[in-house]
């Protein structure tokens, strides 16, 4: 396979770094055409996210370079748009910093080990996947009510609307505590002997 295509999955992930950064400002500036700027940005992002791993799969061309930069890349995507939402109001600045304790202090935790002699790069975890998962599903669905909002309350009225965002972000904020503590109980023993 010609090396440039075996670089593909990891340009792909690389390229969500600064698509990620731009989809935060135009979320922090909340207006309604940045709004619909960062839903788009939002989307490619979410679409390099799934064709850089099944590439990767497809191809069996697996690294450690994507698997340590792949949920990195999620992080920027996810605590940006999170950020933006806080500024905002949209939600309480205490779900993106529970969120974002979780999201660095693992990511601390990768890089420490990725970085030593033996170089332990560590998997993600079923549990981590469903977070992501769900973190992506409640941004996605708040961009939309957003962008729909208007004619959404002919039906049902803002605040309605505004507690559905909060109850989905708040579910992905539960799964988060969750994966963070199943990622602790699988990784224990890497995640113990940084502090030994």
């Amino acid at each position: 396979m010609n090396t440039l295509i075996k670089q593909i999955p990891n340009i792909l992930t690389t390229i969500r770094v600064p698509v990620s950064i731009a989809c935060a400002y135009f979320t922090f500036q909340s207006d309604y055409k940045s709004l619909i700027i960062a839903f788009v940005l939002f989307s490619i992002a979410t679409a390099t996210d799934y064709f850089d791993g099944y590439l990767a799969r497809l191809w069996k061309i697996e690294s450690n370079f994507g698997k340590l930069l792949d949920p990195i890349a999620d992080k920027v995507l996810i605590l940006g748009i999170l950020a933006g939402f806080s500024y905002t109001g949209l939600i309480p600045w205490i779900i993106t910093i529970i969120i974002a304790f979780r999201e660095i202090l693992l990511t601390v935790f990768r890089l420490i080990l990725a970085n030593r002699p033996k170089k332990e790069v560590l998997q993600a975890i079923s549990s981590g996947k469903l977070k992501t998962a769900s973190q992506m599903g409640a941004i996605g669905n708040t961009y939309l009510l957003l962008l729909f909002e208007d004619q959404l309350s002919d039906y049902i009225s803002y605040n309605v609307i505004h507690w559905i965002i909060l109850i989905m972000i708040g579910v992905a904020a539960v799964l988060t505590i969750y994966s963070g503590i199943e990622f602790y109980r699988v990784h224990r023993r890497q995640v113990d002997s940084i502090f030994e």
